[in-house]
């Protein structure tokens, strides 16, 4: 069967060379460019809705579509583990996907103004990459508006204020456009797996009247798994988007829907059995709304909106490979998030200020209660000053922001006979406030140096779900956050971002090793620590010619130090790997891209978890995922095929070890076709 697949796809790609070669040339990406076609994408724009300022520019990565086709990653997961400072623990459990940026995994996901509850990871696992325009990675300390500082959701804001945020944009048509794209792929030892995306959108109007566009997207997947390894998951999605501009107004919607399920894989313990645990959610269903404008009052005046809504359900299922036992628990939350905010300019000055209302509630078994019922909101308002002088080469800015969480009703329980519905309502918490301080000078032509300041205290943890073993309260953390950044554009062959970033938290909330049994299930106990994390970031990118582009990243943390009441230990090569690189180099050769990325990960020797602290051989790989893609004709419709290889070098690395460890799948080769109409 191997030697037939591979003589599909290597005739499919030879036999492409004879057929006609398409006008259009293939193109790399182009890492020196942040430039896009929609001026609502770019960075520092006012019509931008999630505009940022010019110190937080050297904290944030765009991912375009070109570095999506270019890195050709399994999902959206797996783009974010290629980004600088993002780094991915998976294992089977119930939320599967932790992304860690810059060592931490309290993040805020928005797609298209939708804000994403805490079960983000197992909804972004099926959002359809062939749906995306771009992703914006916000990891800078001087980024206020974008979000509530807190978590949404449960009266739990025990996680303290956000390290940053990551926004997906959807596809806008640029044209009458389609897309109808298929793969099929296999794993090592695993089934064949496949999937199948359209798109196609039109624009109608003209540019000085009435003009809009209207889009549409389905897809699906199927990557099944065999039951020894029991890591499969399946999708089916659809999407619309449309929107109208007239002169000065602009208003887009986006509504998506999708289905799917998630097995989690079964952990393999260090005598090398299997767990027998057999857990899986079926079905996971997301639903998105969301509308979002703008109004350009005058050059320097512009006013932007959003509002949406957000829905998910799980049906998890806790069966056991060798036991009759089953059970099945559901849960559901709804998110509403109304933003508004005006982008004001005056001469060399400009303001920002605006505000968010966010409600949340949720009912039935998450991920740590067996019977949990909520409804919360957060209403938040931030301003910032951003002042040029210098005719420009020192930029200076300030700002400040204000979340409070405010709990109807919430309550926690065994059961839901035994919870009380009075366990917490209608109570204010105490606000989180945050200060931030930027500057941006131009010391060259060529160099720009920026500096960036945080400190955001979350007000309460305001968590009556967490418990302490000794019973003792949990205080609100307090986050000192700062960044300094070099910024070097030597040549469009070779340019250099360093960054510098230290990261100070009290009252850091953990899991212990210790746990307690409620109703059968496992839980742990939390205590507050203080942790010191101290960091060096350098990306270097360039353009080789007119055919070759590169783009290199690393990531080394200096120091994590913690302290609790046994001491101070540093976690660096413990809990944390202690250097993350990645590359990615992309050449053009006639009709043909090449694309080769890699990750390697150093090592690090200890998971937690409620099975316990686990000392185990975690991290230290090296993975390299190519491509290889031949643009032509079919029948007059530009085509391309791309075949392509993940984790070539078949590394089963693991990456947490909870019930066992969870190792990568390994190689996996396949086939896309897409053709673009």
């Amino acid at each position: 069967m191997k030697k037939t697949y591979f003589s599909l796809v290597t005739a499919l790609l030879l036999t492409t060379t004879s057929l006609t070669a398409a006008e259009t040339i293939l193109e790399t990406i182009d890492v020196n460019s942040d430039a896009d076609h929609r001026g609502d994408l770019q960075l520092e724009s006012p019509t931008n809705l999630y505009k940022i300022q010019k110190s937080t520019k050297a904290g944030t990565e765009v991912l375009a579509q070109k570095d999506i086709e270019a890195y050709n990653p399994k999902d959206v997961i797996d783009l974010l583990n290629k980004a600088t400072g993002m780094d991915l623990s998976y294992h089977g459990r119930r939320s599967p996907y932790d992304l860690k940026m810059r060592g931490s995994s309290n993040i805020t996901y928005i797609i298209d103004g939708a804000i994403l509850p805490p079960a983000a990871s197992r909804m972004l696992y099926k959002f359809p990459l062939i749906a995306i325009e771009e992703i914006q990675i916000v990891r800078s300390a001087t980024a206020l508006s974008i979000a509530p500082s807190i978590n949404v959701g449960a009266s739990n804001s025990g996680s303290g204020v956000n390290i940053g945020y990551i926004i997906i944009r959807t596809k806008q048509p640029k044209k009458t456009e389609g897309i109808l794209s298929a793969f099929f792929e296999k794993a090592v030892s695993q089934p064949y797996a496949n999937g199948q995306s359209l798109y196609t959108g039109t624009r109608f109007g003209s540019s000085d009247s009435w003009n809009g566009y209207i889009g549409a997207m389905v897809s699906r997947f199927d990557r099944r798994s065999k039951e020894t390894w029991f890591d499969g998951t399946e999708s089916t999605s659809g999407m619309v988007n449309g929107g109208l501009s007239n002169g000065k107004f602009n208003l887009n919607f986006m509504a998506y829907k999708d289905i799917g399920t998630l097995e989690m894989q079964r952990g393999v313990k260090l005598d090398g059995t299997l767990d027998n645990a057999k857990w899986y959610y079926d079905p996971l269903k997301t639903t998105l709304l969301s509308v979002d404008g703008s109004m350009v009052w005058s050059e320097g005046q512009v006013t932007l909106f959003s509002l949406a809504h957000t829905q998910y359900e799980q049906l998890e299922h806790n069966e056991n490979f060798v036991l009759p036992a089953a059970s099945t628990r559901n849960y559901e939350e709804k998110t509403q998030s109304y933003s508004l905010r005006h982008n004001a300019t005056f001469g060399d000055t400009k303001l920002q200020f605006g505000g968010q209302y966010v409600e949340s509630d949720g009912f039935g078994s998450d991920l740590f209660n067996p019977y949990v019922k909520y409804d919360t909101s957060i209403k938040g308002a931030s301003a910032s000053v951003e002042q040029s002088l210098f005719d420009g080469d020192l930029v200076v800015d300030a700002g400040y922001r204000w979340d409070q969480k405010h709990i109807k009703n919430s309550t926690a329980a065994k059961s839901e006979a035994l919870a009380n519905p009075d366990a917490n309502n209608g109570v204010d918490l105490a606000p989180a406030s945050i200060i931030t301080v930027g500057a941006v000078y131009n010391i060259l032509d060529s160099q720009t140096l920026s500096a960036r300041y945080f400190y955001g205290d979350q007000g309460v943890s305001g968590d009556f779900t967490l418990e302490t073993q000794d019973g003792s309260k949990l205080d609100p953390e307090k986050q000192t956050r700062y960044e300094i950044s070099l910024d070097s554009k030597f040549t469009r062959s070779f340019n250099s971002l360093i960054t510098y970033f230290d990261t100070k938290v009290e009252n850091e909330k953990r899991a212990t090793s210790n746990t307690y049994i409620v109703d059968g299930e496992e839980y742990y106990y939390y205590q507050q620590v203080n942790s010191h994390t101290k960091g060096l970031e350098l990306t270097l990118k360039g353009k080789i010619a007119k055919t070759t582009n590169y783009k290199f990243s690393w990531t080394r943390i200096l120091s994590k130090e913690t302290q609790d009441f046994a001491g101070v230990t540093d976690e660096v090569g413990v809990v944390v790997p202690e250097d993350t690189f990645t590359a990615l180099l992309s050449h053009r050769w006639e009709d043909y891209l090449f694309n080769i990325s890699g990750k390697q990960v150093s090592n690090y020797t200890s998971s937690k978890s409620p099975m316990g602290l686990s000392n185990a051989d975690l991290g230290d790989y090296t993975r390299f995922d190519a491509n290889v893609v031949k643009e032509f004709n079919y029948y007059g419709v530009p085509t391309t095929a791309k075949l392509y290889g993940r984790n070539l070098t078949n590394n089963h690395y693991a990456t947490k070890y909870t019930t066992g460890y969870y190792f990568d799948r390994g190689r996996t080769l396949g086939l896309e076709v897409t053709l673009k109409f």
